[in-house]
């Protein structure tokens, strides 16, 4: 059920009604959320991804509506720090130093979800997700 219930946000949460719902429910409603918690502060909320795209897959979400990167101002950037700090944190706990990761944040058209929102990644790719693989490569190739 739980699972059903991430699938169906994660939908929701890509139409323009999803911006709104999503940043109220990062910002004040962060604990109905059905997701796998790692941690949990009062400005982030870091879990296991619904739809992984690594072996381990986790997202660590500032909890104050910020759509993208390029919005952030001075005021957002305690929740920035806080996302930094939680990530180093995390890396220490699963002994991800020496495994390796990759800490990503998507924008532009590579963004799904209008929410400020980093990948913290390690292991082997399991999937590609809706183009965004392709774009990728092209930009690097």
């Amino acid at each position: 059920m739980k699972k059903k219930l991430a699938k169906a946000a994660f939908k929701l949460a890509k139409s323009p009604v999803g911006d709104l719902i999503i940043g109220l429910a990062f910002g004040k409603f962060s604990r109905a959320l059905p997701v796998k918690r790692l941690k949990e502060t009062d400005k982030v909320i870091a879990f296991w991804h619904p739809k992984p795209f690594w072996e381990k897959h986790i997202l660590i979400v500032p909890k104050k509506a910020i759509k993208k990167i390029t919005e952030i101002n001075k005021s957002d950037l305690e929740y920035v720090d806080e996302a930094f700090m939680v990530t180093k944190e995390l890396v220490g706990e699963l002994g991800w130093e020496k495994r390796g990761y990759t800490l990503l944040i998507n924008g532009g058209k590579r963004q799904e979800v209008n929410q400020l929102h980093f990948h913290l990644a390690s292991g082997r790719k399991i999937k590609s997700g809706s183009g965004i693989e392709k774009m990728v490569m092209a930009d690097i190739y």
